[in-house]
Formats: structure tokens, C-alpha cells, sequence
């Protein structure tokens, strides 16, 4: 249940999970649009919080995005996003909360996700933060604007989508995604692309969309339950 227009009074912290969806925004592509991470990110959380009993803060659209340079990117520093995601999680805290997700869509937030628990730990030892990467979780070799989030896009926005745009970018099989997380790694990494995509989005299609939706939010629910036995245990 998204919590954005619910008033002070509805709100009920008691059992509750809450979730924060975290994106980015970065070019993607000449077909997709810049906010491609988080509208993902929204979608996802939201549809989790139809089978959990969970409320969803309003997406969160700046990330750490300085490896699409020269390409269109807005981005935070680690430092800043790290410290901006603790301070919204040590409110929650102190208005009730006791379980806090930060379902993250792009993969330059992965180094700030993974410390921001430890960091509000120091704060508040009885808030249970997680951080949770989407991708790992769709069973499919990921792609940037190719055809894991075109096909994505397809089912949760296709009025976003520019298929007639669409265009093949770096796809050198034998490289694509062994070296995926090591060039993002890199000042400068899109530059291989030549177009900003990492990957070939023209097969994409609504249907497959909603096979990796289907799947993700499987494995997504099946992770929080999981959490859930680590914290009874």
C-alpha cells in the first residue's frame, strides 16, 4: 500500500513492513526513458506490498550514476545517498517503524545499500533495515535498456517505451555480462556502448516483461520471508 496520500491518522506501524524503492536517474538508451530504474523500482515494491503487509514510501529517483558519463546522468555522491537513506530510515524508526526494505533498481546504489544497515544500527539497534537488489533475482543474464528492461518496461509502462527507437549496443556474448559489474565499476564505462545500451532490446516484448515480473516478485517475496525466519531466529 503506497503511503503517499494516506493521512497521519491511517497510518499503523504495528507489524508492518515499509518499503523504499530506490532508482536512479540515467540515460537508458535512445527508447527508454531516464527514469527507467525507478519506475521499476515503484512498480516492484508496489506489487509486493499486494501479498505482504507492507506500506511503500515514494520512490527515491537519485542514484549514484557517474559511470554513464559522457552520457546524460543526474547523480549523487555515495556519501550523500548513504546518509540521506539513513536519516529517512532513523525517522521511520522514531515514528514506530521496525522494518525497513530498500528495494534498489540500479546497480551504481549497490555500495551505499549494502552499508546503510550497519549505519543506522549504530543509531537504532532494534530498526531492522535491508537492503535488496532487484536483478539478482530474475533469473535472466541482465542487460542496461537491453532486453531484460525493455521487455520490463514494455509490461509496467509501454507508453514510455520508443520501440521504434530501439537499437542494438554492446553485445559481445562472450563479454557482455562477465564483465558487467567490472566496467560499472569504471569512471566512464558506457562509453564501449557507443548508444548507452548494454545489450539488444529490438526482441523485447510486453509478454517477457511480465515472465521476469512474475519471477522477481516470486523471489523477492521468498527473500523477505526469509529475512522474516532470520530475525524470529
Amino acid at each position: 500500500m503506497s503511503i503517499y496520500n494516506l493521512s497521519s491518522y491511517e497510518i499503523k506501524n504495528k507489524k508492518r513492513k515499509l518499503i523504499i524503492p530506490l532508482g536512479s536517474i540515467e540515460q537508458h538508451g535512445p527508447h527508454l526513458p531516464i527514469t527507467t530504474d525507478t519506475i521499476i523500482a515503484g512498480y516492484l515494491a508496489n506489487q509486493i506490498s499486494k501479498k505482504i503487509s507492507s506500506y511503500v514510501l515514494p520512490s527515491i529517483p537519485y542514484g549514484v550514476s557517474y559511470e554513464h558519463k559522457p552520457f546524460f546522468n543526474i547523480s549523487i555522491s555515495n556519501d550523500l545517498l548513504s546518509e540521506f537513506l539513513s536519516q529517512i530510515c532513523i525517522s521511520l524508526g522514531e515514528n514506530g517503524f521496525n522494518y525497513v526494505i530498500i528495494l534498489n533498481a540500479h546497480h551504481g546504489n549497490m555500495g551505499v545499500v549494502q552499508y546503510v544497515p550497519q549505519k543506522v544500527a549504530k543509531n537504532n539497534a532494534r530498526l531492522n533495515v535491508f537492503g535488496i537488489n532487484y536483478w539478482p533475482l530474475i533469473e535472466r543474464e541482465f542487460d542496461h535498456a537491453g532486453f531484460v528492461e525493455t521487455s520490463l518496461m514494455l509490461a509496467i509502462a509501454p507508453k514510455l517505451v520508443r520501440m521504434e527507437k530501439a537499437k542494438r549496443g554492446y553485445v559481445d556474448q562472450k563479454r557482455l555480462h562477465s564483465t558487467y559489474s567490472t566496467f560499472l565499476n569504471n569512471p566512464s564505462s558506457f562509453k564501449i556502448t557507443k548508444n548507452g545500451v548494454w545489450g539488444d532490446p529490438i526482441k523485447a516484448t510486453k509478454k517477457e516483461g511480465e515472465k521476469i515480473i512474475s519471477v522477481t516478485i516470486k523471489n523477492l517475496i521468498r527473500s523477505i520471508k526469509e529475512l522474516d525466519e532470520l530475525l524470529v531466529l
